[in-house]
């Protein structure tokens, strides 16, 4: 039981740091090809990009590592696209109504 988990956790931990170093490098390009352009719209583009791949990737890599037995069996027609809606903004639900 111990190893199952353990497994599972280090499989999310391993595709996140994977997505992780993919996105922070899509960062660093968008950031370098608008540079020659302005140092300005480049930092401004780049440093949301930057912070903002640490949540993508987060939830990126439980929608694809994090698959239990249990969901795998459900039937993913009823109401896929409002469940994964809500599960992507969640966070930014939140701190939205905390804002208020």
């Amino acid at each position: 039981m111990g190893d199952a988990m353990g497994n599972g956790t280090l499989r999310v931990l391993i595709v996140y740091v994977v997505l992780l170093i993919a996105g922070q490098a899509a960062a660093v390009g968008i950031g370098l090809m608008l540079d020659p352009v302005s140092k300005t719209a480049a930092l401004a583009t780049f440093i949301p990009i930057y912070y903002a791949m640490y949540w993508v990737a987060w939830r990126l890599a439980l929608l694809i590592a994090d698959r239990s037995p249990q969901a795998q069996g459900e039937t993913k027609t009823d109401g896929a696209p409002a469940k994964l809606a809500a599960w992507l903004l969640a966070p930014a639900v939140l701190a939205f109504d905390m804002a208020e």
